[in-house]
């Protein structure tokens, strides 16, 4: 692969076409949230619908989490579903830091024993 082509493919994988912002609102056996879809355009953004999503588009993903000022980061997940308004991804690419933060938020100390922790790689989306 030429150096331009390496260049132009790193770029697209830095910074996919579309950002999902979110809010969790769920977090019992599967992470689930609500919010839109973003399409990235030359100057911004504006707002898009989940039919433009196709299984296997990487997207970015800013998770908020009530009470929290700053969003889970999110920068690199991939669509493995898309069914009417909900959209399933796969966390590919996450700082340890906002990961530990998603898990102290959906695992608290005081939770019981009995439940069984969500699954920290997957998150469902109803956008």
């Amino acid at each position: 692969m030429d150096q331009g082509k390496q260049q132009t493919w790193w770029a697209w994988w830095d910074s996919p076409k579309f950002t999902i912002d979110c809010v969790l609102a769920n977090a019992n056996k599967q992470l689930e949230a609500d919010g839109c879809v973003l399409e990235r355009i030359e100057g911004g953004c504006k707002l898009s619908t989940p039919d433009h999503l196709r299984t296997g588009d990487f997207v970015k993903v800013q998770l908020w989490l009530e009470g929290e000022d700053a969003f889970i980061d999110i920068r690199l997940a991939e669509v493995r579903r898309v069914h009417e308004h909900w959209v399933a991804v796969e966390m590919i690419q996450v700082s340890p830091n906002d990961r530990m933060r998603l898990k102290q938020f959906i695992d608290p100390p005081a939770a019981k024993d009995t439940e069984e922790p969500a699954l920290l790689d997957h998150l469902l989306i109803r956008a």
